[in-house]
C-alpha cells in the first residue's frame, strides 16, 4: 500500500470512528510554574531553574477535560448550553496571555528551548530534555488514536520506544532529527486536510528547535481539531445531557434563594417577563382564552423588542447576550426592508425590473446601517439621513446606467427625508413590516410545515431563514429546560381570570 492511501485510508477510519470511546490517558499541558508572584518584573529576577518539560503553546488542559467529560453531569453549565444551542461551536485556542503572566511564559519556553539546543549541540550531547520532549510528543500522539488503531499505536510504541531510546541517548548514538521526520509522517497519516500545509511546513525544517517547536505547536492544534470533531459527533448527546444539567442546576440555585433569610424570589423577572405577554395578549384576544402555548411564544417574541431598561427574564440568563443580538438583527432586517419598501414605492417602476439592484442596495444597507440598533434616536436619525443619501445616490446611477432619466430634485429630497424618517418607530411602513414580521416568526415557531415571507420581506429571505432557525433553536432548548416553571406561572394567571 502506497503512502498516500495509507494517509487515506487511516485519516477516513479516525473519522468514522471518532464517536468511539477515547483513551482515559489525556496528555497534561505543562506549564511553567514558577514562585514569581512577589517578585517584580525584571528578568534577572525570575527564577533560573529550567522547566523540566516542553512548554506549552497553547494551554488545552481546561479543554481536554471539558471533552472527556461531556457526558457527564458534572460539565460546566454554560459551556454544555453553549454546544446544545450553537451548531456551529468550536472550542477556540486561548487568547494570547499579557503582562507577567506572559514574560513568565516566555522566559520558561525560551530556557526549555536554550537547553535542549546546548544540551544537543554540546560534547559529548546531553539528552536529557530532548527525552522530555520526546516522550510528551508520543504521549499526544498516542492519545490522538482512537482505540481501533492498534497497527500505529504499535507502530509509535516500537520507533518511540522510550526504554531504547535511552540507551540511545546514553551511548551518544539518538539521532533527533530522525525521530522528528517519523512523529511527523505519523502526524501526516491522522490530522485533518486543513493541517496539511502545515505539515509540509515542518517537512522542510532541518534545525532542531524550529523544527520541534513547529511539531508541539500543530500537535496543539490536533488536539483541538480533535476535541471538535468529537464535540461535533456527540453533540445530541449533550443536548439531551445539557437539558437535565440546566434543570437540577437551576433548581439549585432557586432553592438557595429561597432558603435565604428573608427569601429571594429566583423567578420575579420571569413572572414579570410571563405576566406581561399574559396581559397584552389578553387585552388582543378579547374574551377568547388563551392557551398556555400561545403565551409562552408571545413571551418570546417579545424578547425581540425587548428593551435594555427592562429586567431580563432569569431562565434566559444564558442565553441573554444571544437574545439580545438577535433583537439587533431583527432591528437591522426592519430598518433595510423599510428602507427598501420606502425606495420602491416612491421612484416607482423605473427601478422594478432591473436586476440584482436590490441585492446591491440591501448589502450596502446591511454595511450602513449594522451599528444602527446601538445609536441614540438622534444618531439613528443622523445615520437614516445617510442611508437616504446613498440610496438617493445608488438609484441615480442605476436609473442612469440603464438609460433613465435620474429623480428630480423634488423626488430626491422625498426619498432622503422618507428615509430619514424611518428611525421614528411609528413611522407606519416600519411598523407595519414590524407586525407582519413578528407574525411570521411566531407562525415558523407553531408549524413544521414551510411559512411564506411576508410581503415587502422577500428581500430578506436567506437572512429571515437564518434568524427563524437560530431564534428557534434557543426557544426549544430553553422551553425544554424550563417548560414547568413557565407553564406554572401560566396555569395559576389563567385561572385567577
Amino acid at each position: 500500500m502506497d503512502s498516500n492511501q495509507e494517509k487515506e485510508d487511516e485519516a477516513n477510519s479516525n473519522k468514522e470512528q471518532s464517536t468511539g470511546e477515547r483513551s482515559s490517558s489525556v496528555p497534561k499541558d505543562i506549564q511553567c510554574t514558577s514562585n514569581t508572584r512577589q517578585r517584580t518584573t525584571s528578568d534577572s529576577e525570575f527564577p533560573s531553574i529550567v522547566p523540566a518539560s516542553p512548554p506549552a503553546f497553547v494551554s488545552l488542559e481546561q479543554i481536554l477535560k471539558a471533552a472527556e467529560d461531556v457526558s457527564n453531569s458534572g460539565i460546566n453549565m454554560a459551556l454544555a448550553h453553549e454546544i446544545a444551542v450553537n451548531k456551529d461551536f468550536k472550542l477556540q485556542q486561548n487568547a494570547p496571555k499579557s503582562g507577567l503572566e506572559q514574560r513568565v511564559s516566555e522566559i520558561c519556553h525560551r530556557a526549555f528551548w536554550d537547553v535542549l539546543n546546548n544540551g544537543i549541540a554540546s560534547d559529548p550531547p546531553d539528552y536529557h530534555h530532548a527525552m522530555i520532549l520526546l516522550k510528551e510528543v508520543k504521549e499526544i500522539l498516542l492519545w490522538l488514536l482512537l482505540p481501533h488503531n492498534s497497527r500505529l499505536k504499535n507502530e509509535i510504541n516500537e520507533v518511540l520506544d522510550i526504554d531504547l531510546i535511552e540507551q540511545q541517548a546514553k551511548n551518544g548514538a539518538i539521532d533527533v532529527l530522525s525521530y522528528a521526520q517519523f512523529i511527523i509522517s505519523t502526524m501526516s497519516r491522522i490530522c485533518c486536510p486543513a493541517r496539511d500545509s502545515k505539515i509540509q511546513e515542518l517537512r522542510q525544517l532541518t534545525e532542531i528547535v524550529p523544527l520541534y517547536k513547529g511539531i508541539l505547536e500543530t500537535l496543539d492544534v490536533m488536539k483541538l481539531d480533535m476535541v471538535n470533531f468529537t464535540i461535533s459527533h456527540i453533540r445530541p448527546h449533550i443536548q439531551q445531557q445539557s437539558v437535565e444539567y440546566e434543570k437540577s442546576k437551576f433548581q439549585e440555585i432557586i432553592r438557595s434563594l429561597e432558603s435565604l433569610t428573608p427569601p429571594v424570589d429566583g423567578l420575579k423577572f420571569t413572572r414579570l417577563w410571563l405576566q406581561k405577554a399574559y396581559t397584552e395578549t389578553v387585552a388582543e384576544s378579547g374574551d377568547a382564552k388563551p392557551t398556555i402555548s400561545t403565551l409562552i411564544s408571545k413571551a418570546y417574541i417579545k424578547i425581540l423588542i425587548w428593551k435594555e431598561t427592562e429586567n431580563f427574564p432569569e431562565t434566559l440568563h444564558l442565553d441573554h447576550e444571544r437574545f439580545i443580538t438577535l433583537r439587533h438583527n431583527f432591528t437591522v432586517m426592519i430598518l433595510i426592508a423599510t428602507v427598501i419598501l420606502v425606495t420602491y414605492s416612491i421612484v416607482g417602476p423605473a427601478i422594478q425590473g432591473i436586476t440584482d439592484f436590490k441585492e446591491t442596495l440591501k448589502k450596502h444597507l446591511q454595511i450602513i446601517l449594522a451599528d444602527a440598533p446601538q445609536c441614540s434616536s438622534s444618531d439613528l436619525e443622523s445615520k437614516m439621513e445617510a442611508a437616504g443619501l446613498q440610496v438617493s445616490k445608488e438609484v441615480n446611477e442605476c436609473l442612469q446606467s440603464h438609460g433613465y432619466p435620474i429623480l428630480n430634485k423634488e423626488k430626491e429630497s422625498l426619498l432622503i427625508s422618507s428615509i430619514k424618517n424611518i428611525s421614528n418607530e411609528d413611522q407606519h411602513v416600519r411598523q407595519l413590516l414590524t407586525k407582519r414580521l413578528l407574525e411570521f416568526i411566531e407562525l415558523s415557531l407553531h408549524t413544521k410545515s414551510a411559512v411564506r415571507i411576508p410581503p415587502g420581506l422577500s428581500s430578506l429571505q436567506h437572512e429571515l431563514s437564518a434568524f427563524t432557525g437560530q431564534f428557534f433553536s434557543l426557544v426549544k432548548h430553553n422551553q425544554l429546560v424550563f417548560g414547568d416553571y413557565y407553564n406554572n406561572i401560566l396555569e395559576k394567571l389563567l385561572a385567577n381570570e
